[in-house]
């Protein structure tokens, strides 16, 4: 288990593209089918936007919890693709 979890520069940058990649798939979708929405984050929306917005209103907000558990979950996720990765 302490190797599984034991971070590299392989696991960083898979768990990075995995959270770029799929934060944007889920804008792209949710923009589509929602005009005024523009989310970031996947499986948890971390970051949420929407419009038109009134000048000086605040129109979006952040969750710093939602984010860290993110990255958490998409480096679990690298971890088990580099485990077959390196088993291959």
């Amino acid at each position: 288990m302490k190797t599984f979890l034991k971070p590299s520069v392989l696991k960083i940058i898979i768990t990075f593209a995995l959270l770029i990649v799929s934060g944007w798939l889920w804008r792209m979708y949710v923009i589509s089918t929602i005009s005024d929405t523009f989310p970031l984050g996947f499986p948890l929306q971390f970051f949420l936007a929407w419009g038109p917005c009134q000048a000086g209103g605040n129109c979006s907000e952040f969750n710093g919890l939602y984010l860290a558990l993110d990255i958490i979950f998409w480096y679990i996720v690298s971890a088990v693709l580099a485990l077959r990765f390196q088993k291959k």
